[in-house]
């Protein structure tokens, strides 16, 4: 069974990078269809004021492993690093998540099914000797 995978970057780009933002999506596609990469879907999110300079790029990739292979790509391209430096200028904060996908073709997935079992009890491992982060001797605060 392959885990389809989702890579979803937040960006805050400020008004007077629009226009950079525009072409650095463009060149980013484009650099994404050459390696064979999925375009990504890009939106801004609903919050209550209409004014938001936040955008949503996701992407979404058949398996842990076409993920993996068309990043490692991306990071050996040469094009694909210049791309990635001047998106470093453009935007004031990114925040990039890695989330599973479900996927409509196997409904099930075994982890859940597993526990939909009736005699089914999970197990937790607890260790007796933890402490707080506050309370552990290399705690910095």
């Amino acid at each position: 069974m392959k885990i389809r995978m989702m890579l979803r970057q937040i960006q805050e780009v400020p008004a007077k990078n629009k226009a950079k933002q525009k072409e650095l999506e463009h060149r980013s596609d484009l650099a994404a269809l050459r390696l064979g990469m999925p375009l990504p879907s890009r939106f801004r999110p609903f919050t209550g004021n209409l004014a938001t300079n936040v955008r949503i790029h996701e992407r979404e990739f058949d398996s842990i492993v076409s993920f993996t292979k068309l990043q490692l790509a991306w990071m050996n391209d040469e094009e694909c690093q210049k791309i990635d430096e001047e998106w470093e200028q453009c935007f004031n904060w990114e925040r990039r998540e890695l989330l599973y996908v479900d996927d409509p073709n196997e409904p099930r997935i075994p982890w859940l099914q597993m526990s939909a079992t009736q005699d089914y009890k999970p197990r937790y491992t607890v260790n007796p000797n933890y402490q707080m982060p506050k309370d552990q001797d290399n705690y910095r605060g």
